[in-house]
């Protein structure tokens, strides 16, 4: 076990990630107007908003899985210090999702953001920056626990079960993505006069 006040380095990097894409998201939500951010860049493209309420939907159909794992493992293990090495799957789940894949993923249709005329800015963006203190709450609550073992199923697929730290890794990358994505989206807003 960490010595009290220190954080286990097979955790670390999930909490440094979660913490990261808080203050990103902070950052585009607060560069912005209302407008430029529920505006979207092309009639087939999603809005920044758009892309954070996809964000919201996926994470928190995910945090429900991964916290009913975490709930059971606490009491029954497995338990485990790493580092941890992830299987093929899981791997190649982390690599799709990253910012930097030229594979294009069609959201499931349960994934797919409300229309913008339905959503409400801040409503969405508070959403989103709590949705982001959960997962950072599970990571600290999954610290000991065996990341590789512990298998959390794919909302969208429940046939694909994949290891909790792969889920935090490549939930990372998923947001990463499309904080990108509604950087950009604001971008060619302002750069069109979308608004």
């Amino acid at each position: 076990m960490p010595s009290p006040g220190t954080t286990a380095p097979a955790i670390q990097p999930y909490l440094t990630g979660f913490q990261t894409i808080k203050r990103d998201a902070e950052a585009l939500i607060h560069s912005a107007e209302d407008d430029v951010l529920n505006t979207a860049p092309a009639p087939d493209a999603w809005s920044a908003i758009q892309c954070l309420d996809h964000l919201n939907t996926a994470g928190w159909l995910l945090l429900t899985r991964m916290e009913r794992r975490i709930n059971d493992a606490e009491e029954n293990g497995p338990f485990g210090q790493g580092p941890f090495r992830y299987g093929f799957v899981s791997r190649i789940m982390i690599r799709l999702m990253q910012p930097s894949s030229i594979l294009s993923i069609p959201a499931p249709s349960s994934y797919t953001p409300d229309a913008r005329h339905t959503l409400e800015t801040n409503a969405v963006a508070t959403e989103f920056l709590q949705l982001q203190d959960d997962f950072i709450a599970c990571c600290e609550r999954s610290e000991g626990l065996d990341l590789r073992k512990v298998r959390v199923a794919s909302p969208a697929m429940p046939i694909l079960s994949i290891s909790l730290g792969a889920w935090y890794e490549a939930t990372i990358a998923h947001e990463q993505r499309h904080l990108k994505q509604a950087r950009d989206a604001v971008e060619r807003v302002r750069a069109g006069g979308g608004v």
